[in-house]
């Protein structure tokens, strides 16, 4: 038999052990009672709604009650500002990791810190610049001179003979302009990635707002808009590259206008309006289609999702939405937003002088609070963006 001191082992519980065994019990039986008390209402709930709609299940009605959880931005990292003079009325655009700038005074391809890289002395005064991939187009909607660069050089240029519209590059280097026409409302223009022209279409009863070849290369698709006796509405149509008609979808029956669109990898669209969101399968069809009170900003975030920023009844929120239509994400915004963009894997939605900056999951992860009014906001990657103001760039550290 071993005593107490030989053991160094209490085998009894002294008053105060007792108490605090006696506490833990009683918190452990009050967290117990409060969840049976919650699993109790989600079930009465849950038999409410399905007494609603039968067609109610758990997983929605659990996004309806979970319990959103305070995101308070951290402060974003300043790493370096630079002045550029506001006269020039420029416009900026991410490119490798870096900016460029095109103005009055020439395209300057910039590095984070604002040195010079390279620049080209093409003057474009109402320039339309896109980018995607390797490739740079810039275009003069007045001149109708486009230019199509990469890091190093320019690849080529032209010199169309009327007012450019609107004109896009697509991954693989194929152009395409929309400019006006003589006789009828708008030409389509295609280039292939050397410069050489592959086919123009004519548009003739509908009025072309912006053309793209798909990420595949196999076809064209075009978004424009519809003023016959019914009304005003969008209509999307898809050619092959030789300028054939393959696929009509029209936005007739819903009036809505949505003139913007973006491709996914498989050659699937988003299409967007102020009121109005769509996707598109690859072969035309219309998957879904979502109204809005007003949607404020809309882009795509990677890995075939849109994000979307809208004006409701309940706020301003920002959701994420799969191509299937699945709402994947959401996240409720304290300020009004102005503008907003994406890269993948990054949200950043503006007011007037904040940038917030959130993940594809729509949480919370920075601000940075440039002082005076935002003109963009440029994400460099997932991790860094430009943000410029009226006379300075701010390079930060978003994460």
């Amino acid at each position: 038999m071993y005593t107490k001191e030989e053991t160094g082992v209490n085998l009894l519980m002294t008053q105060p052990e007792r108490e605090e065994a006696r506490s833990g019990g009683s918190k452990a039986g009050m967290i117990t009672a409060f969840l049976l008390f919650l699993c109790i209402i989600t079930v009465a709930f849950f038999s409410y709604q399905r007494s609603i709609n039968p067609d109610a299940d758990m997983k929605e009605l659990m996004q309806k009650v979970r319990i959103p959880t305070a995101d308070v931005a951290k402060e974003a990292q300043l790493l370096y500002t630079y002045e550029y003079d506001a006269g020039e009325k420029p416009i900026f655009l991410a490119y490798k990791s870096n900016l460029v700038k095109c103005g009055s005074s020439g395209i300057w391809f910039l590095d984070k810190t604002g040195e010079i890289i390279r620049s080209e002395g093409l003057i474009y005064s109402n320039p339309i610049v896109k980018t995607i991939g390797s490739q740079l187009l810039v275009a003069d909607r007045i001149t109708g001179e486009i230019s199509v660069l990469d890091e190093k050089t320019v690849r080529w240029k032209e010199k169309l003979d009327t007012s450019v519209l609107n004109a896009d590059i697509n991954e693989d280097g194929y152009v395409t302009v929309i400019t006006g026409a003589k006789r009828d409302n708008n030409v389509i223009r295609v280039f292939e990635p050397h410069g050489v022209e592959l086919f123009q279409k004519v548009i003739a009863n509908d009025f072309a707002v912006s053309a793209n070849v798909s990420p595949s290369g196999n076809m064209l698709t075009l978004s424009g808009i519809n003023t016959g006796a019914v009304g005003v509405f969008s209509i999307y149509k898809s050619y092959d590259m030789k300028g054939n008609d393959l696929t009509n979808l029209s936005f007739e029956e819903s009036a809505e206008l949505l003139p913007i669109f973006w491709y996914n990898n498989d050659d699937s669209i988003f299409a967007v309006g102020d009121r109005a969101a769509a996707s598109i399968g690859p072969t035309g069809e219309l998957i879904w289609e979502k109204h809005f009170r007003r949607v404020i900003g809309a882009e795509p975030v990677g890995d075939g999702r849109l994000a979307l920023v809208e004006e409701s009844a309940d706020g301003t929120m920002l959701k994420i939405y799969s191509s299937e239509g699945e709402e994947l994400a959401f996240g409720v915004l304290e300020s009004k937003p102005e503008g907003m963009n994406a890269k993948r894997g990054t949200i950043c939605v503006n007011t007037s002088d904040i940038a917030y900056f959130f993940n594809d999951k729509c949480k919370s992860i920075s601000r940075y609070e440039a002082g005076s009014p935002i003109k963009q906001v440029c994400l460099l990657d997932k991790r860094q963006a430009a943000v410029i103001t009226d006379r300075q760039v701010a390079v930060i550290n978003v994460y």
